[in-house]
């Protein structure tokens, strides 16, 4: 007969089953919400790039604005 731990702890291998079964469902999880983490970044690096577009057409706007008041009070 075997003799019993003497920290009396038995881990069956119905238990390390189930914390397999579980971290496997952690894992998938993880990686599901990592590819909409992903999703999300190239959401907002698609903004920027359109924000950073923007920040020169602004400076263009502006002048022209500037330009066209000088000439209107020319007159």
């Amino acid at each position: 007969m075997t003799e019993p731990d003497p920290l009396g702890v038995t881990i069956s291998a119905r238990e390390i089953y189930d914390q397999i079964v579980g971290l496997r469902d952690d894992v998938r999880s993880l990686v599901q919400s990592n590819d909409a983490v992903q999703t999300q970044l190239g959401d907002h690096e698609t903004r920027i790039r359109s924000v950073e577009r923007w920040k020169y057409t602004v400076g263009v706007a502006v002048l022209t604005s500037i330009g066209n008041a000088i000439l209107t009070f020319a007159k």
